[in-house]
């Protein structure tokens, strides 16, 4: 059967539907593939539905993490920034897990996810709000110290956190003087050939024209695969924001707020720009990325410092991290390395060398980069929302989603 038919079929699916996907496959370092399934905007009435294109970008959820690290190694390669270094040196004020206040938290390990901060009940804090508030006692947000982990130290540990990349873009603004959407767009996303960002105020009209709206079937906690598409972020209705927008942290899940960047100060608190899933992008446009660690996209860094990045930082021995239920064995330095372990972190099945890349989970989509550099294959996809409770649709033969299975399956035969 044609990957077309098959990945069509899952949208279609009256108990498991989704709205909206948009895939990519490099083989041999070459496009491939490229395909746009469903609708970017669901209306009451469905004679008014947009449909998904190539050129539609999605909120790609913690894909994001990966093009935030190539950023952070610019600047190690410019010299700007140590990876050895305690963070508290760029920050401006000493960051420590106040049970193990003399370990410093050093930069790499907000990579690798081996950094001791915790994501608390939010990770995501509006201006004028700044790091302070999460990491200091007197802080708003400190929430009795929940964004640390109290048992175990910097470095020995590894749990994922969306905070760890919040910090980082912190980082980013304090040692290249640029605000963290600016630099992002102008050392990483526009010389790969990436038109998106992570700040929609930023966008053009047909930009915000054509970015995806991303649907749960789902209101409050209750799911409904036989009720309507509920919005979840992004539905602008081709209205550009005047400024960029941020979860409320006084407000339910999924409810925004904009953010006044003319009192912004740099360096405070880049949390409110997402750099942890923020990032708008097409599939296309998420294969350069790929593209790029098989030396076939624009050489924004050198070939020693995306090898480097590759390289394990951590890798699970059965007792010393958070395993995401099985998904995440393995970490390098920004990056997910997929060491396929059968029922666990193998979404592609077995494979005779590890893959690399990024997964992304955030208000109903699904996304995944990954990439084989040795053999210049990639496949990207993109599930612009979820029909049905995913805890009731789990992965047949991996830690992940029967959706993603059933994606990269289909996708898989174009790479021979």
């Amino acid at each position: 059967m044609r990957p077309a038919t098959v990945l069509q079929s899952l949208l279609d699916d009256p108990l498991h539907a989704i709205p909206s996907l948009q895939v990519a496959v490099v083989r041999a370092g070459e496009n491939v593939y490229a395909q746009s399934f469903g609708y970017r905007y669901i209306d009451p009435d469905p004679s008014q539905n947009l449909p998904v294109n190539n050129q539609t970008r999605f909120r790609v959820a913690s894909i994001s993490k990966l093009v935030v690290a190539l950023g952070a190694m610019k600047l190690v390669e410019q010299g700007k920034l140590d990876l050895e270094a305690d963070v508290s040196e760029y920050l401006g004020f000493g960051l420590r897990n106040p049970a193990f206040p003399q370990v410093p938290i050093p930069v790499h390990s907000l990579l690798s996810h081996t950094s001791s901060l915790c994501d608390g009940s939010r990770y995501s804090i509006p201006s004028p709000h700044t790091l302070l508030d999460f990491f200091h006692a007197e802080g708003r947000f400190f929430e009795g110290g929940a964004h640390f982990d109290p048992h175990h130290a910097p470095g020995s540990y590894a749990r994922y956190s969306n905070l760890n990349t919040g910090v980082l873009g912190t980082l980013i603004e304090c040692v290249s003087g640029q605000r963290f959407d600016l630099f992002m767009e102008q050392e990483v996303l526009h010389p790969l050939g990436m038109g998106g960002g992570f700040n929609v105020s930023r966008f053009t009209p047909e930009q915000i024209g054509n970015l995806a709206v991303l649907y749960r079937k789902r209101t409050g906690e209750v799911w409904n695969p036989r009720g309507p598409w509920v919005a979840q972020v992004d539905d602008h209705r081709g209205v550009v924001p005047q400024n960029p927008l941020t979860p409320d942290p006084d407000a339910p899940e999924g409810q925004f707020m904009s953010v006044d960047l003319s009192a912004y100060r740099l360096g405070s608190n880049a949390t409110f720009f997402s750099p942890q899933g923020g990032l708008r992008a097409s599939a296309l446009e998420l294969a350069q990325v790929a593209l790029l660690f098989m030396g076939k996209a624009p050489p924004i860094l050198q070939p020693s410092t995306l090898q480097r990045m590759l390289e394990p930082q951590w890798t699970w021995n059965g007792s010393n991290g958070d395993t995401l239920e099985g998904q995440a064995l393995s970490f390098g330095l920004g990056v997910w390395r997929f060491t396929h372990t059968p029922g666990l972190d193998c979404p592609l099945g077995h494979q005779p060398r590890p893959w690399y890349g990024h997964l992304g989970d955030a208000y109903g989509l699904l996304s995944g980069l990954l990439f084989e550099p040795e053999a210049g294959n990639a496949l990207v996809y993109i599930i612009g929302g979820q029909g049905a409770d995913p805890a009731q649709h789990k992965g047949l033969y991996s830690a992940h989603t029967r959706w993603e299975e059933q994606v990269l399956s289909a996708l898989k035969g174009l790479l021979s």
